[in-house]
């Protein structure tokens, strides 16, 4: 038997880096994608140019502005990114067949037979992100995590970002997981994480020694 069974594979800064994909000019530059262009709304995308400086999902313009002077604001296009989804989603199950959508910048697959080898594995991640970056665009960055388990494969498309490959092995568990905040399990938001913090669990590695 194998010892992978799913792929998940999580895209980059999506809003952000579809816009960059889209506009050239926008490339290597620090943007965030708006709702509306004012400065007191909130970004809900930015790229990793304009997150080196702090500026993330949620972050205020007028704070974002004063975080990254040269911050370039991109009216956000829905329609645009479900595009994007679906030409990407048809890429995806070009090299293995699609097993569950997470969300519009995510997708995850099973992984069967031979492809649950450690080196087929590998090599199945790695031509889909060349097949992504030459018929969808190569702007589009994404980070894949394979595991024995979908919630592992999940948690391993967070490990290495952007652009990583990351494989968890059984023989590996639990202690890779140790260095993660509470937060980059799933489920775990910073109000569950509050609760934790109450109850005397402030690391990955007390929540897992738990009965």
């Amino acid at each position: 038997m194998g010892r992978f069974s799913y792929l998940t594979i999580d895209f980059n800064s999506f809003f952000a880096s579809v816009e960059q994909e889209m506009n050239p000019a926008l490339r290597s530059k620090p943007i965030a994608v708006v709702p509306v262009m004012s400065d007191t709304t909130s970004a809900i995308a930015a790229s990793y140019e304009a997150k080196a400086y702090g500026v993330k999902t949620g972050t205020r313009i007028w704070e974002a502005k004063r975080m990254c002077p040269g911050l370039l604001l991109v009216p956000a296009r829905h329609e645009l990114y479900v595009d994007m989804h679906e030409r990407l989603k048809e890429e995806v199950q070009n090299h293995v067949p699609l097993f569950s959508t997470g969300s519009i910048d995510e997708f995850t697959c099973k992984l069967i037979g031979d492809e649950c080898e450690a080196g087929n594995a590998r090599r199945i991640a790695l031509n889909m992100k060349a097949g992504i970056r030459k018929k969808v665009g190569e702007c589009l960055n994404s980070s894949i995590g394979i595991a024995p388990t979908r919630l592992l494969s999940k948690i391993a498309s967070d490990m290495q970002k952007p652009n990583g490959l990351t494989l968890i092995e059984r023989k590996d568990l639990p202690h890779i997981l140790y260095p993660l905040a509470l937060t980059d399990l799933p489920g775990i938001a910073s109000s569950m994480e509050a609760r934790l913090h109450k109850a005397g669990i402030t690391s990955v590695e007390q929540l897992l020694s738990l009965e």
